[in-house]
């Protein structure tokens, strides 16, 4: 074969039917590892995936100490992953997550004023503020709410006859109670009244009730990074039906199967385990 023969093959490239070839692969490649699904938004291993890189994004912003100001030293700063606990929404309800940080906002604070003394969240000094959109689980995936929850009616899969022990989330309370007020509540679960959609200026609490303010559960990690909470903290996710029962005028999450669980669980020191082992789930041993 002459050099110009050798050099005009090498040029051809890839045919058609090679590049579909190779998007086919990778495709499935993608699906086997990623449990990618074209309509689901990656279904309840995409959903636990979210969650987790949401959470580890708040801890970096705890280990950064970054406030609600955006710029310069943070004072008494909160950072929390909230979950919509909204039955009026059924849309959203146990559906939807976003992002939240507060601190002090020194700008408004009187001359000589000590910033590390103002440690309520009520306060009108303390804003907060969403670095981002909220977001939403991937269709069909959902929050299981802790056993403590009245406001949802969570039907167990058909025919379970498993324990219930790690099928429901845990989170503990909050490790200090300076937050407690009518709009922020430490206890377990806690849970704080926030604007539907978030805030991009930073906002004081008592504010959020021109804003749509709905009621969501949280998880909270501290200035350096840790956990902020005196319990645990296990989200589980599960496949599932949000539906309103006319009969009982109640919110009911009907479960998928009894398999179809994940788990998150936030470490003392931050970090986040995962898992979807239904072994672990039944034993709880997630700590």
């Amino acid at each position: 074969m002459s050099p110009r023969a050798r050099l005009s093959r090498a040029r051809r490239g890839f045919t058609l039917i090679e590049l579909l070839v190779v998007i086919t692969i990778i495709l499935l490649i993608s699906g086997m590892f990623l449990n990618i699904s074209s309509g689901d938004g990656g279904g309840l291993m995409g959903g636990q995936r979210m969650v987790g890189s949401s959470i580890r994004s708040v801890r970096a912003m705890a280990l950064m100490n970054r406030g609600a100001q955006g710029t310069g030293v943070s004072y008494n700063a909160r950072y929390r992953l909230l979950i919509l606990n909204d039955p009026a929404d059924p849309v959203n309800h146990l559906h939807k997550y976003m992002i939240a940080v507060g601190s002090v906002d020194t700008s408004t604070m009187a001359a000589g004023v000590d910033p590390t003394t103002v440690t309520s969240t009520s306060d009108t000094r303390y804003k907060w503020y969403t670095p981002d959109a909220p977001t939403l689980l991937p269709s069909g995936v959902y929050f299981v709410p802790p056993t403590s929850d009245t406001t949802t009616v969570v039907n167990k899969p058909p025919g379970f006859t498993g324990t219930w022990l790690g099928r429901a989330s845990i989170i503990g309370q909050i490790a200090d109670n300076a937050t407690s007020n009518s709009n922020d509540n430490p206890g377990s679960p806690p849970w704080m009244m926030f604007a539907s959609q978030g805030v991009i200026a930073p906002t004081s609490l008592g504010s959020m009730s021109g804003l749509d303010a709905k009621k969501w559960y949280y998880v909270e990690l501290q200035t350096g990074g840790t956990s902020n909470h005196l319990g645990r903290v296990v989200l589980v996710l599960a496949n599932g039906v949000l539906r309103l029962d006319p009969a009982t005028n109640k919110v009911q999450l009907d479960l998928a199967n009894e398999n179809q669980f994940a788990a998150l669980s936030l470490r003392p020191s931050g970090d986040v385990a995962m898992t979807t082992d239904p072994d672990e789930l039944n034993t709880n041993l997630l700590k």
